[in-house]
């Protein structure tokens, strides 16, 4: 039951996120084809850099499991935490990488100059959210494999579908690709950090919830 349970927390939260970015899609499509061109070229880069917090969220969740297992909420917590931190000094250094690539990375996937104007200060932009959509991946395991199943998903609806969705039209109107980018900027940020503090909380909970049991 409990598998179950962590699954549907985690298939509702996929499932938000990839609703989420299917509207961004529509609103890009919207703009104009080289618009929305360029907001899947940057889409697709970003879903690369983002198999690495994949793994690293995964690899975090056994630690946190483990740990949690064993009864041990000090080794929740700082598992938990390492795991951040790793992924945190990844992605920067991706997003250091991605940055002066931009013109080159988009250059391979397509070398029309009028979709480069768009797509490269996109590609620039959208290195800003690696750190924080990389942490909020592997905070939300984390607090799953310490047994908070439903807030995260609570919080990536927060970030994602009450926020990021309408944020993503209106500054798409005002500033075209760069305006969803900044869209995801400011969902990322809001959800890794709702999703880091409720880490902490549950990991620091954990020790009353243990010693009483």
């Amino acid at each position: 039951r409990q598998q179950v349970t962590i699954g549907l927390g985690s298939g509702s939260s996929y499932f938000i996120e990839v609703g989420a970015f299917a509207l961004m899609t529509l609103y890009a499509a919207q703009l104009g084809t080289a618009e929305t061109a360029a907001w899947a070229i940057v889409l697709n880069i970003s879903a690369i850099v983002f198999m690495i917090p994949m793994g690293l969220s995964s690899a975090t969740a056994v630690l946190v499991g483990r740990a949690y297992g064993a009864r041990d909420p000090r080794g929740v917590l700082r598992n938990g935490l390492v795991g951040v931190g790793v992924v945190t000094a990844l992605t920067l250094i991706v997003a250091l990488v991605v940055w002066p690539s931009a013109p080159l990375l988009i250059g391979a996937y397509n070398r029309d100059p009028a979709l480069a104007v768009i797509a490269i200060p996109a590609l620039v932009l959208a290195t800003l959210f690696f750190v924080a959509d990389g942490i909020q991946v592997v905070a939300a395991q984390a607090n799953r494999a310490a047994g908070d199943v439903w807030w995260p998903t609570i919080m990536h609806f927060t970030a994602y579908g009450a926020i990021m969705m309408p944020l993503g039209w209106w500054l798409s109107q005002a500033f075209g690709v760069d305006g969803l980018v900044w869209a995801v900027i400011i969902a990322s940020l809001v959800s890794s950090t709702l999703l880091t503090g409720r880490f902490v909380r549950v990991a620091r909970r954990l020790d009353h919830v243990f010693s009483k049991t």
